[in-house]
C-alpha cells in the first residue's frame, strides 16, 4: 500500500461517499432535468437540451479536468469540480425561481464540467489503495452509484414541491447541499 492501511481505508471510505454523492445528484437530475425543461422552455422540443448540454460538457472537459488535477493534484481538482457543482445547482435552482431556461442550461453546463472531475473518484481511490487493493477500492467507489440509484429519485420525490409554487426548484436545492456535502467530505481526505 502506498499509505498506512488505516489511512488508506479512510481515504476510499471518503472517497467512495464523495462517489455516492455525485452519483445522488446525478440520479437525480435524470429523474429531474427534462420536467424541468419542459417547464421552463418557451419551444417545448428544447427541453432536454439542458440534460445534453450537460453531458457536452461532461465530455468537453474530462481531458481538461483531469490535466488540472495533475497540475494542481487530486484535491484541489475535485475541489474545483465541486465548487463547479455548486455553482451550477445554485444557477439551476436560481433558473427554476425565476423561469429562465437559458440559466437552466448554463447551470446544466457548470454541473456537467463537474461530472468529468467527479470521474476521478474511482482513481483517487486507487491511488490511495495502493497497487495490492487498487480493484478492491475502485469497486468500493463505484458501489456508490447502487446507494445513488436508489436515493437520487427518492430525494428528487421527497424534495420535489419543497417550494409549492416553485416545482423541483427544492430538489436543485438538495443537489446544491449534496455538492456542499462532497466539498467538506473531500476537505478530510489525504491524498497520497
Amino acid at each position: 500500500m502506498n499509505e498506512t492501511a488505516p489511512r488508506a481505508v479512510r481515504n476510499v471510505s471518503l472517497l467512495a461517499a464523495c462517489q455516492a454523492l455525485m452519483m445522488t445528484a446525478s440520479t437525480l437530475i435524470v429523474a429531474t432535468s427534462a420536467l424541468v425543461g419542459l417547464m421552463l422552455a418557451d419551444n417545448k422540443a428544447l427541453a432536454t437540451l439542458p440534460f445534453g448540454l450537460m453531458w457536452l460538457m461532461t465530455t468537453l472537459t474530462s481531458v481538461p479536468a483531469a490535466l488540472w488535477m495533475r497540475r494542481v493534484g487530486r484535491q484541489a481538482g475535485l475541489m474545483t469540480g465541486v465548487t463547479a457543482a455548486v455553482l451550477g445547482g445554485s444557477l439551476c435552482t436560481l433558473a427554476i425561481f425565476q423561469r429562465r431556461f437559458d440559466l437552466f442550461c448554463a447551470g446544466s453546463m457548470l454541473v456537467g464540467a463537474f461530472n468529468a472531475f467527479g470521474q476521478q473518484y474511482r482513481f483517487a481511490a486507487a491511488d490511495a489503495a495502493g497497487e495490492t487493493h487498487r480493484a478492491r477500492a475502485i469497486s468500493l467507489v463505484v458501489a456508490g452509484g447502487v446507494i445513488a440509484a436508489f436515493a437520487g429519485p427518492n430525494l428528487a420525490r421527497v424534495t420535489r414541491d419543497l417550494y409549492p409554487l416553485d416545482a423541483f426548484a427544492g430538489s436543485y436545492a438538495a443537489i446544491i447541499s449534496l455538492y456542499i456535502l462532497s466539498f467538506v467530505v473531500l476537505a478530510f481526505v489525504r491524498m497520497p
